[in-house]
């Protein structure tokens, strides 16, 4: 797409100088000093941003940022005012290369970047690379886990900056840091800050850091945060005092996102959104005054607190910020921007804010007419517009333009413009922004188009292979093979008559004559094409259906409605955590009552299970961990060491395996380190104890290994094993009361095999699948979801802890901690499924295995076909993430359970399970 020129005659600054918290939240950053670490209790953490508000010289908010972080979304939205796509978080920070959009950086005539390397790449001019010079620093220099470390970078950036305005030299004074490369002075970085549409952009990352480790809440991340701050008001002056004060520098302070107590930022968390908005300098509008500053129109109890009432608040959304820059600038907006621009921050008149908002306009008209040109392109004779089409929008906006042209000729540029030519221009204005909102819905219906049909398609896929799953879980486990003979001789129809398969094949060409023509993916093709073949293989087997249970038809209507209903309660398990702590709560009210109707008493197994459940019940319902605690963290520590001492040494005695009294007393030396590595800084933790600590997650590993080949014929010292090392990665991994939580869910597992035995008595004579096996495979699940959800909300990577890695790494790194994520939930899981095992192998080892596990698919299916039509295409990027992993998740369980069902059979081939 080509870019729209300016329609403005003149520019409104000559530089823009972007001073960017890296993971600066906005309480904090706007805040007063409140801590009894603080030196200046009552005064601002950041002086320079109240001194420029009081002054009355600049405009505050906040600013909502775009999240997740795990990709390039929050800095590239400041620059481009593009949001990524959700897939785009697979790629990760490495593949800038990959993602091609429009940035300011193109349009300038001249930039720096200075922080760190791994941003460096969004901030390079596609078309002039000789344009930006990029002044940055090795990522990997960076100590996440060391304060003292991490808040040197901001000093070296300060000093680049600052060589820079000395014409190479550093402050008098001032020692170089060790990154600090030789430095040259060029008369062209002269010439570039000389020039005009000139963009500074200055990264201060040691609060992003700081944060993960030491948590924002903590006396590090304030601390780093008031050093920037000083770092920057010198920056400022010092950028000030070089241009004289000219008044053609616009400055602007502000975050990419902010961070949660916990030290995440991948969610949609106020403390992640919220983010500090400070822009002064020319053509800036300064904050108006609140008429009443005890009670203030625009602030909020957020930020009541900041001690700035007196001022007025105005927020702005993180992609406005890119048509902002350029008005200042007096170039192009980036053609990918999707922001409007925020005209109450601009003081210049009211034509140049009407030329400025309809070349915005005309931006985002581009945009528009381009989506449906591809749209139209590929659906042929079955595209519909718009009401409002591109060409309408395009023909309105020129009608707007006109009419701003013909005032500007005879108010000489809207700058003697009476009353009446103000309301004029007001109209415009206004008129422009209802074309602004037709180009949105219009965006919206373009990208949304196959919605529909493709829901009714992949919707109707996802019911049929729930059906023909039913199908053939009663043909292969409640069928003999007579009757199944006979039911397959009896569905033999002669092509002529199989109207069924004549629809079929009529419906298939259609949807191949559609897909061609329109140029689908080739995923389309499986999208149209495997419906039809389920549902014609349902027609085929519809007769096994009679081969369920041998209820009336009202008890068997609700028998399928209570599957249906637990599958639900499963689902809702994916949104709100707490449902899995009141599902258990209802399993524990249940197992009681089914056990005195059906033995006529309640046996010690079932009140053991029963408590249990209710122990287990109470974590999905506390708040998810966000911060170590340890006193909780040792509390957990001591009772797994006694517990598996006491197993291991009273309760096996001679039966335990050598390899299994190593891991116990490994034990004591996960806990210990764990408690160690949290009480010092890391700094001075010698290099050979991560060291260690990486040879033990290795040798438990090689322990399963080992189980596997060990011919030990017993099931429960297998499954015990498996526990052990379980134990020992949530003392690695932990850093509260999940200690507490993998205790109590060791206990669960085991009583769950101890109960199914004693249910499955009422049950030795059927050979068949009955109700109750859902009920079986729902607790199955349900155990399953506790593993995953019991102690973290983990939907998104950005709830997860990075705490839990700090054993084993000193530096962050993105593969390395979700690699540790995934093992670390792999063995809760694996000790889930080898339960599983046990259970079938003795408890129901009468039905065929592929029942239990066709009734776990349905399940899935129940789950997966909700989350397919909740995925949100409106909303934050935290809203659209969420729901499309909530749907990935559970798409991705039949293939986890096959995978871990392969597993736990193979671990548990050698041992002799007594069965019923």
């Amino acid at each position: 797409m080509a870019p729209i020129q300016p329609l403005n005659k003149n520019h409104f600054a000559k530089r823009v100088v972007v001073f960017q918290y890296d993971g600066g939240r906005a309480d904090i950053i706007y805040g007063l000093q409140n801590q009894s670490y603080e030196t200046e209790i009552g005064q601002p953490r950041v002086p320079i941003i109240h001194n420029r508000i009081k002054e009355g010289k600049a405009n505050f908010g906040i600013q909502h940022a775009i999240v997740p972080t795990e990709s390039r979304v929050c800095v590239q939205n400041m620059m481009g005012g593009y949001q990524e796509d959700m897939t785009a978080i697979l790629s990760g920070w490495a593949s800038h290369d990959t993602l091609k959009y429009d940035r300011l950086f193109n349009y300038v005539k001249a930039g720096f970047f200075f922080g760190p390397e791994l941003l460096h790449n969004i901030f390079e001019n596609q078309k002039c690379s000789s344009c930006v010079r990029l002044d940055d620093y090795p990522d990997s220099a960076v100590n996440y886990n060391d304060h003292k470390q991490a808040s040197t970078f901001d000093q070296l950036v300060y000093q680049k900056v600052s060589r820079l305005f000395n014409n190479g030299t550093l402050d008098q004074g001032e020692k170089p840091n060790q990154l600090l490369k030789q430095y040259v002075s060029l008369k062209e970085d002269q010439e570039k800050l000389q020039s005009e549409q000139l963009i500074i952009y200055i990264n201060w990352i040691a609060s992003d850091a700081i944060g993960p480790a030491f948590k924002p809440v903590n006396k590090e991340y304030h601390q780093s945060i008031y050093t920037t701050g000083k770092l920057i008001e010198k920056t400022e002056e010092k950028i000030r005092n070089y241009y004289k004060d000219d008044g053609e520098t616009v400055f602007i302070l502000l975050s990419d996102h902010g961070m949660a107590d916990n030290g995440a930022h991948g969610d949609g968390n106020p403390q992640n959104t919220y983010t500090p908005f400070v822009i002064w300098g020319s053509s800036i509008k300064p904050a108006e005054d609140e008429l009443d500053p005890q009670n203030p129109e625009t602030h909020d109890d957020f930020s009541k607190k900041w001690g700035l009432t007196m001022k007025k608040r105005v927020d702005i959304d993180q992609n406005q910020l890119p048509s902002l820059i350029s008005i200042l600038l007096g170039i192009p907006i980036p053609i990918n921007n999707e922001g409007v621009l925020p005209l109450h921050v601009l003081d210049i008149n009211l034509l140049q804010k009407a030329y400025a908002l309809i070349q915005n306009a005309f931006q985002l008209q581009t945009t528009y007419q381009k989506i449906q040109q591809l749209v139209e392109h590929k659906q042929k004779w079955f595209f519909t517009e718009y009401k409002i089409s591109p060409s309408n929008v395009f023909d309105n906006l020129t009608k707007l333009k006109q009419q701003a042209d013909k005032l500007a000729e005879i108010t000489d540029n809207g700058k003697n413009a009476s009353l009446q030519q103000k309301e004029e221009v007001k109209q415009i204005i206004s008129d422009t922004y209802v074309e602004l909102e037709n180009i949105k819905n219009g965006i919206v219906y373009l990208k949304l188009y196959q919605k529909q049909i493709l829901q009714i398609v992949v919707g109707s896929g996802y019911v049929s292979f729930m059906l023909l799953c039913l199908v053939a879980l009663f043909r292969y486990n409640n069928t003999s093979e007579e009757s199944e003979a006979e039911i397959i001789k009896q569905n033999k129809i002669p092509f002529y008559k199989n109207i069924c398969l004549i629809i079929v094949i009529l419906f298939g060409l259609f949807s191949l004559f559609y897909l061609n023509l329109t140029e689908s993916k080739p995923v389309y093709y499986a999208y149209f094409g495997l419906p039809l073949y389920f549902l014609y293989q349902f027609y085929r087997q519809r007769s096994f259906l009679n081969q369920g249970w041998d209820f009336s038809m009202l008890k068997n209507i609700g028998c399928y409605a209570l599957v249906a209903l637990a599958g639900q309660c499963l689902m809702y398990s994916f949104y709100e955590r707490q449902f899995i702590g009141y599902n258990f709560i209802a399993v524990s009210l249940f197992s009681l009552i089914y056990s005195k109707y059906s033995f006529g008493n309640i046996s010690k197994t079932t009140y053991i299970w029963s408590i249990l459940c209710l122990i287990i019940s109470i974590f999905p319902i506390l708040p998810p961990i966000s911060i170590a605690n340890d006193v909780f963290y040792a509390v957990g520590f001591a009772a797994i060491s006694i517990t598996v001492f006491y197993i291991s040494f009273y309760h096996f005695k001679q039966e335990l395996q050598t390899s299994v009294k190593v891991m116990t007393v490994l034990t004591l030396y996960c806990g210990g380190i764990s408690l160690y590595l949290r009480t010092v800084e890391s700094s001075t933790v010698p290099y050979f104890v991560y060291g260690i600590n990486w040879a033990i997650l290795f040798s438990l590993v090689g322990s399963v290994i080992f189980l596997n080949l060990h011919k030990n014929s017993d099931s429960d010292l297998r499954l015990y094993s498996l526990i052990v090392i379980m134990f020992n990665l949530a003392l690695l991994f932990g850093i509260s009361y999940d200690t507490l939580f993998y205790i109590i869910f060791a206990g669960l597992l085991k009583s769950w095999i101890e109960h199914e035995k004693e249910i499955s008595i009422l049950f030795t004579k059927e050979q068949k699948i009955v109700p109750y096996h859902f009920y079986f495979i729902f607790k199955f699940i349900l155990i399953m979801n506790m593993s995953f959800f019991g102690i973290q909300d983990l939907v998104s990577l950005g709830s997860f802890n990075y705490e839990s890695v700090t054993r084993f790494v000193v530096n962050l790194n993105e593969i390395v901690t979700l690699a540790l994520m995934v093992f670390n939930l792999t063995f809760p899981f694996l000790c889930g499924s080898s339960a599983f095992i046990i259970i079938c192998k003795s408890a129901y080892q009468k039905l065929k295995s592929v029942g239990l596990f066709i009734i776990s698919l349905i399940y899935a299916e129940i789950m997966t076909i909700n989350f397919f039509f909740m995925v949100k295409t409106e909303g934050s990027w935290q809203t659209k993430g969420g729901s499309v992993a909530r749907f990935v998740l559970s798409s991705m369980l039949v293939f986890l359970y096959a995978f871990l069902f392969l597993i736990a059979h193979k671990l548990f081939k050698s041992t002799k399970i007594q069965s019923i």
